[in-house]
């Protein structure tokens, strides 16, 4: 991601422009990120998808939260000033829109983030596919909070649209073991499967999109689809060609969707390490990035995980004067439970060996709803301190602290001359 203060950022896959001479308005929590936004300086960028935290600092209720656009993109705006954060795009529970759509059953409460209920697929027999129809998108669940999320989202800057990928989808609607047995023992159920949610459903769903947003491109998360939950044979089988699939349907009506957070590797036991299967996630990723230059360190323990892999991975891209895309997460768990030394360590080390020969962006990895905000300001304060454009030669040089901040609630009061969110 290239940053310029005050203008235009490039990145795999979201487009950004923030507006030039945005004002601070106590009414309305949009420009307080906006104002920051413009006028903030050339850094490495970071980042986070943090509805959970949002919704748990504030104590809006879930059922308000995922179903009001206005509720959810203004909260998070106000949280992403108030952090410090390069991104402050309203998101909920974006794998679940279309599943809930099509009638997959939900867990709701008042507390949590809406899921789907894996103890009632909506598939549960081979033959229930055929009863399944594209709905009436903008009658269907909660359809029309995600155009509105889109609307108010590209009101900011930060335009595109929002979908589930292939895989994850059809883990929802048939569940994790059920669909890993059908790849494996029923592959001709498999692609009819695929088919249908990628011909029928997601084509359609991002043809709403367009007519209804103006969208001209559109992500989708993954998470089912990392390793080990899917192996690098079934990655290029399953994932690949369904992704592709769904970027030729879109084409002509001016839509490009990209799979941007699939075949993450997510080793839990670290002495399990495979540079090899890492590889092989790496090279996926940049398959499904159309032939970008693309590495994804995404949800697994890069606190614990070496980088040199990584650095001879990049190697092919740095020797011919490339500058890859590095997306660098810093792990969720890491980021709730501390402690805070490992976490500017991790993001020093990620800005040392990534920054200087690559276009880093450093992402939290979907902040856990009690996470310390003393954590996540120290988080922004180490990436904005360390990743000043131009970096410095020795980052051990640089004088750092933790920054001492007023709580969430107060900070809202000040910002908004004491009329709160507005809901």
């Amino acid at each position: 991601m290239e940053n310029s203060t005050g203008g235009k950022e490039k990145s795999a896959f979201v487009s950004f422009e923030i507006k030039d001479g945005i004002r601070h308005d106590p009414r309305d929590p949009k420009s307080w990120w906006m104002a920051y936004a413009a006028q903030r300086p050339k850094w490495i960028p970071v980042m986070a998808p943090m509805a959970e935290h949002a919704q748990y600092l504030t104590g809006i209720p879930a059922r308000t939260f995922y179903a009001d656009a206005t509720v959810n993109v203004h909260t998070l705006a106000a949280l992403a000033a108030y952090y410090g954060f390069d991104n402050a795009m309203g998101v909920g529970d974006t794998y679940n829109y279309e599943a809930e759509a099509l009638g997959q059953k939900m867990v709701y409460s008042e507390n949590a983030m809406p899921t789907v209920d894996s103890r009632d697929p909506l598939i549960k027999q081979h033959d229930d596919l055929k009863k399944l129809k594209v709905p009436d998108w903008l009658n269907a669940g909660r359809i029309r909070f995600v155009l509105d999320l889109i609307r108010l989202n590209t009101e900011m800057g930060m335009a595109g649209g929002k979908f589930c990928a292939p895989f994850s989808l059809a883990v929802n609607i048939r569940s994790y073991p059920q669909l890993i047995k059908d790849l494996r023992k029923h592959p001709e159920f498999a692609h009819d499967l695929f088919t249908f949610l990628v011909d029928e459903i997601l084509t359609s769903y991002l043809k709403v999109q367009k007519e209804h947003c103006g969208i001209a491109s559109a992500t989708a998360p993954d998470a089912w689809s990392a390793f080990p939950n899917l192996s690098p044979e079934l990655a290029e089988k399953w994932v690949l060609p369904y992704a592709e699939r769904l970027f030729k349907n879109c084409l002509p009506f001016g839509v490009k969707p990209v799979v941007a957070g699939s075949f993450d590797y997510c080793e839990e036991r670290v002495e399990k390490f495979d540079k090899n299967i890492l590889f092989k996630c790496f090279a996926i990723q940049t398959k499904l990035a159309f032939g970008m230059p693309l590495v994804l360190l995404g949800m697994g323990r890069w606190h614990e995980y070496p980088l040199e892999p990584v650095l001879e991975y990049l190697a092919q891209y740095k020797n011919n004067n490339i500058r890859a895309i590095v997306m660098a997460q810093i792990n969720a768990r890491l980021l709730r439970d501390g402690p805070i030394d490992t976490i500017i360590n991790l993001i020093k080390r990620f800005i040392n060996r990534l920054g200087r020969d690559h276009n880093l962006t450093i992402i939290m990895s979907n902040v856990p709803a009690d996470t310390p905000p003393r954590h996540i300001h120290a988080a922004v304060a180490a990436v904005h301190t360390f990743g000043r454009l131009p970096l410095a030669e020795n980052l051990d040089r640089i004088e750092f602290s933790v920054p001492e901040r007023e709580s969430f609630q107060d900070y809202i009061q000040k910002m908004s001359e004491g009329r709160g969110l507005g809901f």
